[in-house]
């Protein structure tokens, strides 16, 4: 009798174990895209430079990393086939403003999902990479190049299917780390929406 229940709740265990398993894709493939309507200078000694715009779009892959009931990491990373900063040229007599298009990615990357069999699971992440610009960021002394690295937070929302939809916000700073003649740094506030469209 004692092996028997014994080896229903293993049963029972073996079961359930699977069952969440089945429940949270190991692999995931997003689009995500972001804007942010100003640059902010509240970390004067990472972004320095006032009044620029920025908007991004990113594919991302994310792999999880463990099964745990409070909390499961990803590795995750971006290739962005395109990211839009306008910005005012620094030492322009007349305050010219233009726009720089450029493409990259993030590939070093990890978040933490909150509760993660839950419908809607708060996040946290960080990641960091490069973006190749169409002209020199922020004008004439700075560079193509550019270093990127942010610090994000939201909540995903999980749809059926394993598929999910994402919103977020990014501290997201762009910078030629001293690459150039001048490098005031760019930091956005960035609002952003996903949407996971597979799941496995």
């Amino acid at each position: 009798m004692k092996h028997t229940l014994a080896s229903a709740i293993l049963l029972s265990f073996v079961a359930f174990a699977f069952g969440q398993e089945s429940k949270i894709p190991k692999n995931e493939i997003s689009l995500w895209a972001g804007s942010s309507p100003d640059s902010t200078t509240a970390i004067s000694a990472f972004g320095r430079m006032r009044d620029a715009r920025f908007g991004i779009v990113s594919f991302r892959y994310s792999r999880r990393f463990n099964n745990g009931d409070i909390v499961n990491l990803k590795y995750i990373a971006d290739v962005t086939p395109l990211a839009v900063i306008d910005f005012k040229v620094p030492f322009s007599p007349t305050e010219t403003r233009t726009t720089a298009v450029g493409f990259g990615g993030a590939p070093l990357g990890i978040q933490a999902n909150f509760r993660p069999y839950s419908k809607v699971q708060p996040f946290v992440g960080l990641s960091g990479g490069m973006l190749y610009f169409n002209k020199q960021v922020p004008g004439p002394l700075g560079t193509h190049f550019a270093f990127t690295a942010n610090i994000d937070g939201g909540i995903e929302i999980k749809l059926r299917d394993h598929k999910a939809i994402t919103l977020g916000y990014k501290y997201f700073h762009v910078s030629n780390g001293n690459r150039g003649i001048i490098n005031p740094g760019i930091d956005n506030n960035t609002f952003y929406v996903g949407y996971t469209f597979f799941g496995k």
